[in-house]
């Protein structure tokens, strides 16, 4: 078990290093590249929109194939798209790369997410979900402080090059590790994965079950990009600084990955789910009434992130639950659908919408308003599995 389990820490984690190496220091590859803050932003959307778009394909070219040969060949993308924005020295050249660590990214974190519904069943499966979620919150704590430290010692470009030599140590250990996973017959022209992907989504159930992935995502993402201006601007902190500030809202990712598996054992996913919800009323007021000073931002953010941490394992067990043989394109489909669609709308949202912490906490309610008529169609309709 503890090699499987270790095995899809490493696969989630690449998509986790890509995404959020290069938030602390976006203010310095912005000013670097001269690039504008809002297009600054939109090189980091153009990762997670290329890596939503690409799941696509990967999802069921995984159900179709198996792991292994998608694990190498996304490995070996993600590998190409590092190197080209470690010696990025123009806006063209650093897009190409994230595009490419994008691509890349999308197979380990597919099969990340697969793995374990595939190997393990029961209480076993349950509590490997958990420690999986614990894990991605670690590295979500690790990965802004080191992208601070890394940049203070050899740039943003040098920071790179470190994220390069751990995706060949992932490649070595998935080489010597990984087992092929079960294969099934299913067509991979366009009309058979359009009608699968529609099929998906004309499910009531499946739509409520990924909500639960797809609204505190949408969070996450448009915090992401709005905090590190913020931090900078408005209270005056720099690169290594902010690296060192955004550790704090992953800290609420942690403990609410550590309180779900801790209640896993006796409660279902759902009343995980209700329980941490008030956490969000609690970023609303934070936003409301303490924007004045950085930390109450910072522990509003953290209220969030501890949301996250208690749904990310809920949503993982419950789809593997419901589409056990093709888990890959189910996957893949709320994948691409945050990616695609929640990545630009939160650029667009900060862009347009943002005009200061106020309007943030009106889009923390209204999210937390979803989430709540989500969780209350997924108790009449799924609370027998989530009692398996």
């Amino acid at each position: 078990m503890f090699q499987v389990v270790f095995l899809a820490v490493l696969l989630m984690s690449c998509s986790q290093l890509a995404s959020q190496i290069y938030i602390p220091v976006l203010p310095n590859i912005t000013d670097f590249l001269q690039l504008t803050p809002s297009q600054g932003q939109a090189a980091v959307i153009s990762y997670f929109t290329t890596l939503g778009a690409a799941q696509l394909l990967v999802g069921p070219l995984r159900d179709k194939f198996g792991d292994r040969p998608l694990f190498f060949s996304g490995l070996g993308i993600l590998l190409l798209g590092t190197v080209f924005c470690s010696i990025a020295s123009s806006a063209e050249v650093f897009f190409i790369g994230r595009v490419l660590q994008g691509i890349g990214a999308a197979s380990p974190v597919l099969i990340g997410r697969t793995l374990l519904a595939a190997r393990l069943s029961g209480s076993e499966l349950k509590s490997a979900m958990a420690t999986l979620s614990m894990s991605v919150s670690v590295t979500a704590i690790c990965s802004p402080f080191l992208a601070g430290v890394l940049s203070g010692w050899v740039g943003w470009q040098g920071m790179s090059w470190f994220a390069f030599a751990y995706y060949i140590l992932i490649l070595v250990y998935g080489y010597k590790t990984m087992q092929q996973s079960s294969k099934i017959t299913m067509s991979l022209r366009p009309k058979a994965l359009f009608n699968e992907y529609q099929s998906l989504l004309l499910n009531r159930s499946f739509i409520s079950l990924a909500s639960l992935k797809w609204l505190p995502t949408f969070l996450y993402l448009t915090i992401q990009l709005y905090l590190p201006f913020l931090l900078s601007r408005q209270f005056g902190l720099e690169a290594n600084a902010i690296g060192q500030a955004m550790m704090i809202p992953m800290f609420g990712l942690l403990i609410g990955s550590i309180l779900t598996k801790v209640l896993q054992r006796k409660r279902t996913y759902l009343d995980i789910v209700i329980w941490t919800w008030p956490a969000l009323v609690v970023s609303v007021l934070l936003l409301l009434f303490a924007s004045g000073s950085a930390l109450a931002v910072l522990l509003a953010y953290a209220a969030i992130m501890f949301v996250f941490g208690a749904y990310f394992p809920s949503y993982m067990h419950l789809i593997g639950v419901l589409h056990p043989e093709k888990a890959g394109t189910a996957n893949a489909l709320v994948g691409a659908v945050e990616l695609l669609f929640f990545s630009c709308v939160a650029w667009l949202v900060n862009r347009w919408l943002l005009s200061g912490v106020e309007s943030l906490a009106a889009l923390v309610f209204g999210c937390a308003l979803l989430l709540f008529i989500t969780w209350r169609h997924l108790r009449t309709v799924l609370m027998p599995i989530c009692k398996e």
